[in-house]
């Protein structure tokens, strides 16, 4: 698919029936909030969550959008924050997995499956990171008998999602704490709509040309993402900071949440 830098070619299709949608995160309160937000808020999903501190699993559904019924979208968080947690702690993910089965009938290797995560440089080494991107590059299914699921990174952090909200022009952003920015801007999770959900989405694109990447395929989105990690690696060692970049709209892109308008 082509990157284009620009909001009148895309759309949200408020009723698109996307089943059965599992999102893995890794913090424990502000992914929550974000997600809870996007999918119940704006787009009225049924919206499930259990994060590693709650026990039981929660579910939002008095905002579901008539011909959204059969569609939900359920957002839990590994044990732990280090992207190696994907793989390594399989047991935990595995014991959630099995709750989803015996509590709603939903079998997670037949579908959509993302992980989202920070490029946290400290915590998650280079060779980890680059062989979860390699080997998670589709939310349905990935090759040589792997787990399914796509992996999707924010540069540096999520707080580039909310950004790309609310603003014109992001990409050489200096300031080292996100937090104190947002908040001294005023932008807020809870002010993000279906135009801004676009607008994060041409920016997502905007980065994408800035980097060189003008396509990516949906079908195998490893190869972009290897892409976007070394070139955004390569930005941070000669600027000790990353072009900000989330590819949360990738999700909703490959969804079919998001489409481009028929010309």
């Amino acid at each position: 698919m082509e990157c284009l830098d620009t909001t009148k070619s895309l759309k949200i299709n408020f009723k698109r029936n996307i089943g059965t949608v599992l999102i893995v995160v890794e913090g424990a309160k502000d992914e929550f909030e974000l997600l809870k937000h996007i999918f119940r808020d704006v787009l009225h999903y049924n919206y499930i969550e259990k994060s590693r501190n709650q026990k039981n699993f929660k579910n939002y559904d008095e905002f579901i959008m008539k011909g959204n019924e059969n569609s939900r979208v359920i957002v839990i968080n590994a044990k732990n924050s280090n992207l190696s947690s994907i793989k390594k702690d399989k047991e935990y993910l595995n014991e959630i997995y099995k709750r989803l089965y015996e509590e709603y009938s939903i079998d997670t290797k037949n579908i959509n499956v993302y992980f989202l995560w920070d490029r946290d440089n400290n915590s998650n080494p280079q060779d980890i990171t680059k062989n979860l991107l390699g080997i998670l590059g589709n939310s349905l299914e990935n090759k040589d008998g792997e787990m399914n699921g796509l992996l999707l990174l924010s540069y540096p952090s999520l707080e580039s999602y909310l950004i790309s909200n609310f603003v014109k022009d992001y990409l050489f952003l200096k300031d080292k704490n996100l937090k104190n920015y947002i908040k001294s801007k005023g932008y807020k999770i809870n002010k993000i709509d279906k135009h801004t959900i676009l607008k994060a989405t041409k920016m997502m694109f905007k980065s994408l040309l800035d980097l060189g990447i003008t396509e990516y395929d949906l079908d195998d989105f490893s190869k972009t993402s290897l892409d976007i990690f070394n070139k955004e690696e390569d930005i941070y060692n000669k600027r000790k900071y990353y072009n900000l970049l989330s590819l949360i709209s990738i999700m909703l892109l490959d969804l079919n949440i998001i489409t481009i308008k028929d010309s």
